[in-house]
C-alpha cells in the first residue's frame, strides 16, 4: 500500500511587537512517498522507524507523519529551551492573540498580537514589554480559537529529581543470624579439613 510520509521540523524563534513577545515556530517540510503494509501497525512501525534514524537537532520539534487512505499516524520528538505553557494542543498556524478585559459584563479587547510572518503556535512563552492588564487570552490559530487564562502562561516545571530511599535499620535478630551462619560455615569447613 502507498502512503504519504511528511516530516516537519519546527525551529523557534521570538517575535516581538513592543507590547507582547511570544516564541513561535517556523516549519520546514520533507514530502516523501513509501511504501507500507497493511493495518496501522505499519505506518506506526514507519513513523517510528523514521523518527529514530532522523533524531531532531538541538532546540527543534520534529513530527513525522504517515498518513495512507483512512488512516494517519504522526509521532513528535525533541524538546525547546524557554517554553513555559501550551498555547495551542497541536500545532497550529497563528493568525492573533487577543488580550481580553472583561469590564461588567463587556469584553473589551486591550491589546491585539498578530505575526508579522506565517507562524506556528504550539509550546511556547508569552512575556510583556510594557503592564498589560487583562482577564483572559483568546488565541487565534487555523485549528479553531482556544481561551488562556494568566494563571496558565507559568505551567509549573515536572521534577526530575528521584526520591533516594532511607536505608534500612538492620534488626538485631537478623545481625546475629548472620554472626551464627558464619560459625556454621567455619565449623563446617574445619569438619571437612579434619575428614581428609
Amino acid at each position: 500500500m502507498r502512503a504519504v510520509l511528511k516530516i516537519v521540523d519546527l525551529s523557534p524563534y521570538t517575535e516581538n511587537d513592543g507590547v507582547v513577545s511570544a516564541l513561535l515556530y517556523k516549519q520546514e517540510e520533507k514530502w516523501d512517498e513509501v511504501e507500507v503494509g497493511e493495518g496501522l501497525e505499519s505506518l506506526l512501525s514507519v513513523a517510528g522507524n523514521t523518527i529514530s534514524s532522523n533524531p531532531p537537532q538541538v532546540n527543534v520539534l520534529r513530527f513525522v507523519e504517515v498518513e495512507a487512505p483512512g488512516m494517519k499516524v504522526t509521532i513528535g520528538e525533541g524538546s525547546v529551551d524557554g517554553v513555559e505553557t501550551v498555547i495551542s494542543p497541536v500545532p497550529a498556524y497563528l493568525r492573533s492573540i487577543k488580550f481580553v478585559k472583561v469590564e461588567g459584563e463587556n469584553p473589551v479587547v486591550v491589546h491585539e498580537f498578530k505575526p508579522g510572518n506565517p507562524s506556528i503556535v504550539y509550546d511556547s512563552s508569552i512575556s510583556f514589554g510594557k503592564k498589560l492588564e487583562y482577564d483572559l487570552i483568546l488565541v487565534e490559530t487555523s485549528e479553531g480559537v482556544r481561551i488562556v487564562f494568566p494563571h496558565e502562561l507559568l505551567l509549573e516545571k515536572v521534577k526530575t529529581e528521584t526520591k533516594k530511599r532511607r536505608k534500612r535499620r538492620k534488626s538485631r535478630r537478623s545481625r546475629k543470624s548472620k554472626a551464627e551462619k558464619k560459625k556454621k560455615r567455619r565449623s563446617g569447613k574445619k569438619r571437612r579439613r579434619a575428614r581428609r
